[in-house]
């Protein structure tokens, strides 16, 4: 891979210099094409704080004439986290054979938890965190007298060199073309599925076929040992459900899918 193919996700919330001093330590070390700035969509505090910092950082990042792309996101919601970042995995590492690396520095349990997650899904992430120099802070209300002070030094706290957060060389096996269908019919139909039989149909398949009927369950074995469906026997019938990390799979393949619609 050439050094130049190298993209930043940065998740902003409250820092702003940190999230610059990481984006600093990794263009030093290789040209960066482009920096993601994913900003809290919500409208309270915290949103708040979020969009301001991403609009000095795009100011900030188009003077080093570096390329920015904003999306908002719910930082609160896995859910959303994770859909958000399938969309830039899959087509900055997938389609364009980018390396991707995902500040995490500036976000909350939630989204960490789905960053690390999707991470495992794609080749060429890394995931890094840029550590604080001062801990111990508290956020007042917008409304207060202190809100302006507060906010402009918390954004202007300097970090240390980013902390890379080590993921195994192993990544999780992205389900194939079937087993996405699959996935998505099941989202598509309220998450269940009373039996392979209506999963082919739903698929528009021969369900009296033994060839597909074998190829299906084969699909159905696979989804089910990397846990995004449940097995379940029901009066001589085999119950189909997606699990909770299923459904979030699913549902962000779906997204991923009408974006790419719209743009067409």
């Amino acid at each position: 891979m050439k050094t130049s193919d190298t993209i930043i996700v940065c998740m902003v919330g409250y820092d702003y210099q940190r999230i610059l001093d990481g984006i600093d330590r990794w263009e030093a070390e290789c040209p960066i094409e482009q920096v993601y700035l994913l900003h809290d969509r919500k409208k309270d505090k915290y949103g708040l704080i979020s969009q301001r910092n991403v609009k000095d950082l795009m100011r900030t990042l188009r003077k080093r004439k570096l390329s920015t792309i904003t999306i908002g996101y719910n930082p609160q919601s896995y859910e959303d986290t994770f859909s958000a970042l399938y969309g830039i995995l899959k087509r900055e590492v997938d389609e364009k054979n980018r390396r991707v690396l995902i500040d995490s520095t500036s976000t909350t349990k939630d989204a960490y938890g789905a960053t690390v997650t999707i991470s495992l899904m794609f080749k060429d992430v890394q995931v890094y965190i840029v550590p604080p120099k001062e801990r111990g802070y508290y956020v007042p209300s917008q409304k207060n007298s202190e809100f302006e002070a507060w906010f402009s030094k918390i954004r202007s706290v300097p970090g240390l060199p980013p902390q890379e957060i080590y993921l195994p060389g192993y990544r999780l096996e992205q389900p194939n073309g079937e087993d996405k269908q699959v996935l998505q019919e099941l989202e598509k139909h309220g998450g269940t599925s009373d039996s392979i039989k209506t999963i082919i149909e739903w698929c528009h398949k021969d369900s009296t076929d033994p060839v597909t009927k074998n190829r299906f369950s084969r699909v159905i074995n696979r989804l089910f040992q990397k846990r995004l469906v449940d097995k379940e026997a029901d009066d001589k019938k085999m119950r189909i459900s997606l699990t909770k990390f299923g459904r979030i799979f699913a549902t962000a393949v779906r997204d991923y899918e009408e974006s790419l619609s719209e743009k067409t």
